[in-house]
């Protein structure tokens, strides 16, 4: 399978280039590199990329914003190979700011379709009023649920919604199920 590179010539800290390379199937990421096969799923894998980029953003002392739970949920396999900051980044601040900005306008209900290993429930103060559906597959929630354990909360609740995105209005009847209200303002 070929691979696919992305090629990124700026960013806000100056002249950076930086390519990722995703390679579906390859054995580019097979030999001696870590590799989807390595980690519990391909969604946790890629969960764990996600959050081993939200880790190096945290440590920067400009960073963009503060993930405490990044290393935790970036496992070994996450910060092995982090997936490219450079789109990471702006999209989690882009998220973070989308929310406050719809929170102050009388959201009260977050919905994270695809939510990986998002931690906006556990690191995004300010929100106290605010409720988080978490929507993905089973199989993430089976390795995310486990490292969540014991941590607080920095919004009213969270709930994690388990579907199966394939079958057809099964994710909205599970969002139903686990407490969402259609006639609270909601964002995504």
């Amino acid at each position: 399978w070929p691979c696919i590179y992305m090629l990124h010539a700026g960013s806000r800290r100056g002249p950076v280039r930086a390519a990722l390379a995703m390679c579906v199937g390859s054995s580019a990421l097979g030999s001696g590199a870590l590799n989807e096969r390595s980690v519990e799923t391909a969604h946790s894998f890629t969960g764990r990329m996600c959050a081993a980029s939200r880790l190096e953003e945290t440590r920067r002392p400009d960073s963009l914003f503060s993930d405490p739970l990044a290393y935790t949920l970036a496992g070994k396999e996450g910060r092995a190979q982090p997936m490219g900051g450079w789109i990471m980044v702006p999209r989690t601040r882009f998220g973070d700011d989308f929310l406050r900005d719809h929170y102050t306008r009388g959201a009260r209900q977050l919905v994270l379709l695809g939510a990986g290993f998002d931690a906006r429930a556990y690191r995004m103060s300010g929100l106290p009023e605010l409720r988080v559906y978490e929507v993905d597959q089973m199989t993430t929630f089976e390795v995310k649920e486990p490292l969540l354990t014991g941590e607080s909360l920095a919004v009213a609740s969270r709930a994690a919604v388990a579907t199966e995105f394939t079958r057809p209005g099964e994710w909205a009847a599970a969002l139903l199920a686990s407490g969402f209200d259609p006639a609270v303002p909601t964002t995504n």
